[in-house]
């Protein structure tokens, strides 16, 4: 802690008001990245109060330190690091029992804790009173009431803070008993502990051998300590490996003669003490009644009535999506038309050679408007509607509900709300599969985003399917769109049989109660925290590539197509996909839209030989349904919805696994399941005379 500055980390439960308090005390003054080798998102931010400088830290949200995932690996281990001067630790009072499990960890981490016993005025609501002088007392910490959406007790709450930062205020903090038989453990282990010279944490670290907690075993097994924050004292002797590994086959046998389970009666213990202080401290003021949500929950979650409910949810932000994705993109398109002819008009002025404008006006920005033009309106409209969908409430049931289905493949619920994110974009299905908690489950997410038609697909392939199939578009597109489903289904189906074998991982699914969404901080964390970092990348990936397409369209200069770059490659293609049906062109133009796939229409007509730039052009939609049989259309479609993942989407996958095992096998996974099914469209439709 520098001079005049307070470190102050902010943990609780996800959907407890942590984003809320954090602007409310922070505003404008936030920066927004990733914890060091991890896709975790952190926030900070800073504020002054009577001279000090308070940097807040937000940690992620999680429900418990056990380790168990990326997010509670991050928090416990910040706050091992000794970094923050205070912890703030937001609770929600309407589940106080819940909450107070995290909170007892953290007690066990460090006594510099101020409690927010945050959301106030719903718990009153509902009909409850917290006696907060009681919780205080059995916390052994500050208590502070508030309101964080209203503002409500943060005055209070930073006052506290700086209290505990500065030693004016002592905490006490409570320490659970864990029963006769595991204390009797945890000391043992603490005396080993302190022979090795560790002078802090050591309840804590034995309480965690007991836990078998595998962050902590393994850096016994590799003797290195300091990746878990965890050092000796300065006239500790050095700690040699044997040392250190004949305390955790102490652990080890310890654990195993105790009945029950060590840490089972841990973890029991936990929540009898956080059941017993709720019922010390809380009291109802009215007699029980059902609350709206739970008459709401009675037809969402309801094993019928929830189906058409989700469905017609989903159908409107979907439909939403893409009509407004149309309206955006026609404006935009607009603004890029005009923007296209300013430009070229400027060029011509000053007498630019004609490869200099070709490469700026129908390379460079011709290629890279086009793909914002087609991305920037559904991610918008997609991530704002399910932010929104997220802070009414209503995002969690509907990975209940979809929990069900998805066991039967061997994963979760929440991997169709990612799904759901990939209909708009597949950046943001990817993205959005950091909520699954499971790595497996996450992994599988991830991999089979790609298979999920995304809005951009879909345009582009509505486009040519209203060309070669005129009245008969509309089924074709919507039997597109049930193969993509069906084969993402299979191949989450494959992958949980094969490469994530086991059990599927379970999940903690919070379903907060009901609540007005905060329109403009979803507005605000939408477009600044997710769209723009993502647009971004796509601008990255897009311009190099749509000038390359130019590049390999136009050299030689003046040259016919056949002896361009573009028809060579045709012409090296054309052999590889004849036992898929697909023509060098084709395949040419499928690698020409991985920029982006909206740019499969204009990408044709270049390796057609129809233009030789990636303007829009309605000669290649005249020109393919008399060049293509029914199949060999049906066969394009069916592989280009599926084949690869746009480059924008390859890197999110790196972002989001940081393994560039995983980065190939989100491109294998989606080119090898596209290929078996188009080889079956092909070869049957062959075999039935199509």
């Amino acid at each position: 802690m520098g001079s005049k500055q307070i470190v102050v980390a902010v943990a609780g439960n996800p959907n407890v008001g942590k984003s809320a308090l954090f602007n409310a005390l922070t505003g404008s003054r936030r920066h927004v990245g990733n914890w060091p080798g991890k896709t975790v998102e952190r926030a900070e931010g800073t504020f002054h109060y009577q001279g000090w400088e308070i940097r807040l830290v937000d940690l992620p949200g999680t429900y418990s330190l056990a380790a168990q995932s990326p997010e509670e690996v991050i928090a416990r281990d910040y706050i091992l690091s000794g970094e923050p001067g205070v912890v703030i630790d937001i609770v929600d009072a309407t589940s106080l029992e819940r909450n107070l499990n995290l909170t007892l960890q953290i007690l066990e981490l460090t006594g510099r804790v101020v409690i927010a016993l945050n959301l106030m005025d719903e718990m009153k609501r509902q009909g409850w009173e917290i006696n907060v002088a009681a919780l205080e007392a059995d916390l052994g910490v500050p208590v502070v009431p508030t309101v964080a959406t209203e503002g409500e007790g943060l005055p209070e709450l930073v006052a506290a803070v700086v209290e505990v930062a500065t030693g004016q205020r002592r905490t006490h903090p409570a320490a659970v008993d864990y029963g006769l038989t595991v204390e009797g453990h945890v000391e043992s282990l603490e005396a080993d502990l302190a022979r090795l010279g560790m002078d802090g944490q050591r309840r804590w670290v034995a309480l965690k051998l007991l836990e078998d907690d595998p962050q902590i075993v393994e850096a016994f097994q590799r003797g290195d300590l300091e990746t878990c924050c965890l050092e000796p004292g300065e006239d500790a002797p050095s700690l040699s490996p044997e040392a250190l590994q004949a305390v955790l086959n102490r652990a080890v046998r310890l654990r195993e003669g105790t009945r029950p389970d060590a840490k089972v009666e841990i973890v029991r213990r936990r929540f009898e003490f956080a059941h017993d202080v709720m019922h010390r401290v809380a009291r109802r003021l009215r007699p029980v009644e059902d609350s709206l949500t739970e008459r709401i929950d009675r037809v969402v979650t309801h094993k019928f009535w929830s189906w058409p409910i989700m469905l017609a949810m989903l159908t409107l932000v979907f439909w939403i999506t893409i009509k407004g994705g149309e309206i955006g993109g026609a404006w935009l398109e607009a603004g890029l038309s005009w923007l296209i002819h300013a430009a070229r008009a400027w060029l011509t002025s000053i007498q630019a050679p004609w490869w200099v404008t070709g490469a700026l006006v129908d390379g460079l920005l011709m290629g890279t408007g086009t793909v914002i033009a087609a991305m920037l309106p559904p991610m918008i409209i997609l991530f704002i509607a399910f932010n929104l969908l997220e802070d009414l409430g209503l995002l969690p049931r509907m990975a209940f509900n979809l929990d069900r289905p998805m066991r039967a493949v061997g994963s979760q619920g929440k991997q169709c709300l990612a799904w759901g994110m990939c209909l708009g974009c597949n950046v943001t299905g990817v993205m959005a599969s950091r909520i699954i908690e499971n790595k497996k489950a996450r992994l599988a997410s991830i991999l089979t985003a790609p298979l999920i038609i995304c809005s951009g697909s879909y345009g582009a392939g509505a486009a040519l399917a209203i060309a070669l199939f005129g009245d008969r578009a509309f089924p074709v597109m919507l039997s597109l769109f049930f193969l993509s489903l069906g084969i993402a289904f299979l191949t989450t189906l494959i992958l949980n049989k094969t490469i994530f074998h086991g059990e599927p991982g379970g999940f903690v699914l919070e379903m907060h109660p009901y609540r007005k969404p905060q329109f403009w901080r979803v507005i605000r964390r939408s477009l600044v925290d997710r769209v723009a970092h993502t647009m971004w990348r796509a601008v990255e990936f897009a311009a190099p590539a749509a000038l390359l397409i130019w590049v390999l369209g136009n050299v030689p200069p003046g040259a016919p197509f056949e002896q361009t770059a573009i028809g060579w490659l045709v012409r090296m293609l054309a052999p590889l996909g004849r036992p898929w049906g697909l023509s060098g062109a084709m395949l040419a133009a499928l690698l020409f839209a991985l920029p982006a796939k909206e740019i499969i229409v204009p990408a044709l007509a270049m390796t057609h030989g129809l233009q030789a730039s990636l303007a829009e052009s309605e000669q290649v939609l005249n020109y393919l349904p008399q060049a293509w049989t029914p199949l060999t259309a049906c066969t394009f479609l069916v592989f280009f919805m599926l084949y690869l993942p746009c480059l924008v989407t390859v890197w999110a996958t790196w972002k989001e696994t940081r393994s560039l095992k995983w980065t190939l096998m989100g491109s294998v996974v989606p080119l090898v399941m596209a290929a078996l099914i188009t080889f079956v469209v092909y070869q049957g439709g062959r075999l039935l005379g199509f």
